[in-house]
């Protein structure tokens, strides 16, 4: 196994830079250009970067890892997937055709075996319908580890190959579409809006100084990294996947959507209104404004909620799918023996819940 500690994402062996592109070729949060996003700007303070490689050429496995010296109160060693709360999506990267057992049971072993130990593995953002994530859970029992699923986040998504913003309006429940046309004429005979619109790196840096302002009216708590989401904008943006509106009333920028547009899926990355102005409805109707344009010009097979369960979510899109993780404790140390004891303990003191989601892994 290759390791590569902090390693340029932009400047990769040739092997793992074609695997990284068939991988974007999937999903957005598997290219290159995001993992070098995330490394510059989303790993915390004392936390390194770790990519593991099977080979430099013909590279057919990929993981994208973080870790600090000590990742808890208890000082333990954790090694984790290089995620955080701007992650939508995770996997461990595997080329076409290949034996996946094979390839993560050496993963696997070779995690374990790193010397001084791994007391934890956490991998977050997996799809638990990919066979490739049952298959990691079975190679970390495989090698002694204590395995437990966990669920992470939901997405609330809707199918619009084919689908037209007035037949996508017209399934929307009736409240939502009263209370759209209502405080849209109220908007419009309040005062001046104007909307404006960034698909390219065209003057997006006062697209981002708006999207600043607005977020700092917002109710939403501070960035935990304030140059993340400038950088992402900028990124989207020379790769070709931003979308995003702002709209302006009274002459201020006044309500935000980012949008990320990739492979055919449209997803609501990030949005924000001034808190001032809740009786308009901003939000409601930056949406609309958004989901018309990308709809009826972008096309796309479908549009979702990026990460998260809030209420409002399930009036916009009728469908939901989650992601979730595995947590790894190694019995080898003693923490992360320790760990095993009370994860196994605790799930035999509280089964599950009704209502509560249920390991699919």
């Amino acid at each position: 196994m290759l390791v590569l500690e902090s390693p340029n994402f932009l400047a990769l062996p040739p092997g793992a830079a074609s695997l990284f592109e068939q991988a974007a070729g999937e999903s957005f949060f598997s290219s290159v250009a995001w993992y070098d996003l995330m490394a510059r700007y989303g790993v915390g303070t004392g936390r390194h970067v770790r990519l593991y490689l099977d080979r430099d050429t013909s590279t057919q496995l990929a993981f994208v890892s973080q870790a600090g010296p000590k990742d808890d109160v208890e000082g333990a060693r954790i090694l984790r997937s290089l995620t955080n709360a701007y992650s939508c999506e995770h996997c461990v990267i595997l080329g076409p055709n290949v034996d996946r057992a094979i390839l993560l049971q050496d993963l696997a072993a070779w995690l374990c075996g790193e010397s001084p130990g791994w007391h934890r593995i956490m991998l977050s953002g997996l799809d638990p319908v990919d066979p490739t994530v049952r298959a990691m859970a079975a190679a970390l029992r495989h090698v002694g580890m204590a395995v437990k699923p966990f669920f992470d986040s939901g997405t609330w998504y809707e199918q619009t190959d084919g689908v037209s913003f007035s037949h996508y309006l017209a399934q929307r429940p009736s409240a939502l579409r009263n209370t759209w046309r209502r405080k849209a004429a109220k908007l419009e005979r309040a005062s001046e809006v104007r909307f404006a619109y960034y698909d390219s790196a065209e003057h997006i840096e006062q697209g981002i100084a708006d999207y600043e302002t607005i977020y700092k009216k917002s109710w939403k708590p501070e960035e935990s990294y304030p140059l993340f989401m400038p950088a992402l904008i900028r990124m989207a943006a020379v790769q070709g996947a931003l979308r995003m509106g702002i709209l302006h009333f009274g002459g201020q920028p006044a309500a935000a959507q980012f949008w990320i547009l990739w492979r055919g899926k449209a997803c609501i990355y990030k949005l924000a209104h001034d808190q001032s102005l809740d009786e308009y409805s901003l939000g409601t109707i930056l949406t609309m404004r958004m989901m018309e344009r990308v709809l009826d010009e972008d096309r796309p097979l479908e549009v979702n909620f990026g990460r998260g369960d809030d209420p409002y979510k399930k009036l916009w899109l009728s469908k939901r799918r989650e992601r979730w993780g595995l947590a790894a404790a190694n019995p080898r140390t003693l923490r992360g023996f320790a760990h095993a004891v009370r994860q196994t303990a605790a799930r035999i003191a509280r089964p599950f819940r009704p209502g509560e989601p249920r390991p699919p892994i």
